[in-house]
């Protein structure tokens, strides 16, 4: 059935191509139809995804990414393992959902199908989908993988188009839920049952020998394109530095990445990165590799073919025995959480390459800024008024905010980075589900990142727990450790807006007020209105039980911001006041914007205030470098090589090569080292410029690294650093390889 893919009509393979792609979405809507997870209905927590014989993944449709690039990972180790014996026969359909091979914990379940033609294998299909019931402890309290419920390396549901009761009453009967388990394991078949028709109407309608082909080509298209999109952007190495914390730890686990480019081949190294933690906050090599695939597919690669050829020019190297790579059998119900980590790593890294490259359309600041970690956590255990199984997770954290960009503001609530085709929570599904009564969702007030282009607001929630006897949830220890990726260029990361907080009440205190139409809608009123006192557990514990009528507060993540603050237009802070995602007490501290008592901007107060704010800037600053270095004579007027920063460019002139301040032209060193080192450094105590106190003893752990120009007081780049790792505090986040400006310079000429 072998066809060069060379000879292909290029008409009919667009034909076959977007005609797939519909047919994978239609399997993913059956599935979130006929799902009984709310993740999955609501929050798209879903994929429908195509492989070819070997397992290789043809097309990935809309949904959950990091679902599609696991799958190919299963579908490989299940033909090894069981390809001769039992065998897959027509109409077989497998359950999978074990980490350590494929995914990233026990709830990512999957379903393959293999699909034959003619009495020959030619395809796979696969659904995959959230179900946050596996039989095991509740979150927050594994410390192996053995606690985390059923972990299946490969089972016939379906078998030669039977489905196997035994199997699956076997399956569900071991959950807390089984009815709720078994609609979502018969959502997967259904799905599997609609692609796979769809793709045998493929094959009569272009004959398998074109079918075969075009997969084969949607493969190689691929690749080439990925190597053609990496070609664009110049050599160098970008590097990125997050930080997490782990579930039951006081102290927080760092994640580097170093993503080099040569060429065509993109290497990502993560050497640096905290060893594995002791409970569930862990991630396994084929989840993380996942994460990877996921975040390039959101950035560099998003207009490219969703095949496994995209990844073929990825050199992925995560060390064993990390929080990125954890040895069997460490607990990893937590891997999203680090993966999403190291998403932000990744897309970080790939938001400066895009830049240097002139690809500014396709640029984004961190899309998931939270000010820290800790409290009560989102995955609830119990159940409601009528005796049903909570449906475990919230997932408001897919109303996260999007980071700026280079000529925009990010979008507000939406979406998150794991899951770029995401849904939130619906209010009145959750109050049928979860024995909770929301107070209020809004956008959360000051939890943008601060910018010339401001970041996406989150959102920030307020409910009450309600009529349940053993509702519980997982409780975190406070760590003063933000979770987010950096801002671009200046931009803030994240505002210091946001708490998060159980609050115990007086009952009949509450009762009365409610009976009066009273509830505190926002944090001060919470905070202000004598509602409760927070409450925290001594000592913290994996799991707490929630009575009934406490008061909860959370918040979920927002984008981080892109540029200088102090140049965002003041008429757009004034907006961003009126519409409650900014105070007026953060538009003058955060932008320099005074505003009267109608929110109007006064222009003089405000062009007085900004000049006194960056001579501030420079006079509480120290410079990096501890050497003097003084540029070339006339290197003021060297013409530019190249911009890999909003800010700062490469200019040289016969074989030397400077960063100069684009504004100012002052000149910062060698070209060869990174820019930070000519800069000027001032390094801020987070705990002075949150809206809110830290609810920990601890206070913040981290703190802001701020590097302004010497020469007129432009803020360059905001880092988030925590001295406990001991590691140097100037990260070299742009590195760009001589020959590439040195080439620019030429084509110029």
């Amino acid at each position: 059935m072998a066809v060069a893919t060379g000879t292909i009509d290029p008409v009919r393979y667009e034909v076959f191509a977007h005609r797939l792609w519909a047919i994978g979405e239609e399997g993913r809507v059956v599935l979130q139809r006929v799902s009984a997870s709310p993740i999955v209905v609501q929050g798209g927590e879903c994929m429908q995804s195509f492989y070819d014989p070997q397992g290789r993944m043809v097309l990935a449709c809309s949904g959950h990414l990091r679902f599609a690039a696991a799958t190919s990972d299963a579908i490989k180790q299940l033909i090894a393992w069981f390809g001769r014996r039992p065998g897959f026969f027509d109409g077989d359909q497998v359950f999978f959902n074990d980490p350590y091979v494929a995914g990233s914990l026990t709830y990512d379940q999957m379903v393959v199908k293999p699909i034959f033609f003619e009495g020959r294998l030619v395809a796979w299909t696969a659904s995959s989908s959230h179900t946050a019931d596996t039989g095991g402890v509740l979150a927050g309290e594994a410390s192996e993988v053995y606690h985390e419920g059923i972990r299946i390396l490969g089972l016939k549901v379906v078998e030669r188009g039977e489905f196997r009761d035994d199997v699956c009453r076997t399956l569900v009967e071991q959950c807390r839920d089984p009815h709720y388990v078994e609609l979502d394991l018969r959502s997967r078949v259904a799905a599997n049952n609609v692609a796979a028709g769809g793709f045998t109407t493929l094959l009569r309608w272009f004959g398998p020998a074109f079918v075969m082909a075009a997969c084969q080509k949607l493969i190689d298209d691929g690749e080439a394109l990925a190597r053609a999109r990496l070609r664009q952007i110049p050599d160098g190495t970008w590097t990125s530095r997050v930080y997490g914390s782990t579930t039951r730890g006081t102290e927080p686990y760092r994640i580097l990445c170093r993503a080099t480019k040569r060429a065509d081949r993109l290497i990502l190294d993560c050497a640096g990165t905290s060893p594995q933690s002791a409970d569930d906050m862990n991630s396994t090599l084929p989840s993380s590799r996942a994460h990877i695939a996921l975040a390039l597919t959101n950035t560099i690669f998003w207009d490219v073919p969703w095949s496994d050829g995209k990844m073929a020019p990825v050199d992925i190297r995560i060390p064993e025995g990390t929080i990125l790579n954890c040895h069997f059998p460490a607990a990893c119900t937590r891997a999203p959480n680090v993966g999403k980590m190291l998403v932000l790593a990744v897309m970080d890294c790939t938001a400066r390459m895009l830049y240097a490259a002139g690809l500014h359309e396709d640029v984004n600041a961190g899309w998931h800024g939270l000010l820290y970690n800790g409290g009560p956590g989102y995955m609830y255990g119990g159940h409601n008024a009528e005796g049903i199984p909570v449906a475990m997770g919230l997932f408001d954290v897919h109303g996260g905010g999007f980071g700026a960009t280079p000529g925009r503001d990010g979008v507000d609530s939406a979406g998150h980075p794991n899951i770029p085709s995401g849904g939130i929570n619906d209010v009145e599904r959750v109050e049928l589900h979860y024995p909770l009564l929301y107070f209020s969702r809004s956008h959360l007030a000051n939890g943008a990142g601060y910018g010339a282009y401001r970041g996406g607001a989150g959102t920030q929630r307020i409910y009450m727990t309600y009529r349940s006897d053993d509702l519980s949830v997982e409780f975190r220890r406070y760590v003063g450790a933000p979770q987010t990726g950096p801002g671009l260029f200046g931009g803030y990361p994240m505002g210091g807006g946001g708490l998060r907080a159980l609050f115990q009440v007086d009952l009949d205190r509450l009762c009365e007020r409610l009976q009066r139409g009273e509830y505190p809608a926002t944090v001060p009123e919470l905070l202000d209105g004598g509602w409760g006192s927070a409450y925290q557990p001594q000592p913290p514990r994996g799991r707490i039980h929630l009575p009934s009528c406490w008061l909860v507060t959370d918040f979920v993540q927002s984008g981080g911001g892109f540029g200088d603050p102090l140049e965002r237009d003041p008429e757009r802070v004034a907006a961003d006041v009126r519409a409650a995602i900014y105070t007026p007490h953060v538009a003058r501290r955060g932008f320099g914007v005074v505003l009267d008592d109608a929110l109007g901007v006064q222009i003089d107060e405000t062009s007085a205030l900004r000049e006194a704010l960056r001579r501030e800037r420079l006079a509480a600053a120290r410079p990096v470098r501890n050497q003097t270095w003084e540029p070339a004579p006339g290197a003021e007027a060297w013409p530019t090589l190249l911009r890999p920063h909003a800010s700062v460019e490469i200019a040289g002139r016969g074989g030397a090569a400077i960063w100069r301040c684009v504004r100012c032209q002052h000149a910062f060193g060698p070209a060869d080292q990174t820019y930070k080192l000519g800069a000027a450094l001032r390094v801020v105590d987070l705990n002075e410029v949150v809206d809110v106190p830290f609810p920990g003893a601890s206070g913040f752990l981290a703190t802001y690294l701020e590097y302004f120009c010497p020469g007129c007081a432009t803020l360059l780049q905001v880092d988030l650093y925590y001295p406990g790792f001991g590691d140097d505090m100037v990260l070299p986040d742009i590195e760009i390889e001589a020959a590439s400006y040195q080439r620019s310079a030429i084509s110029r000429h």
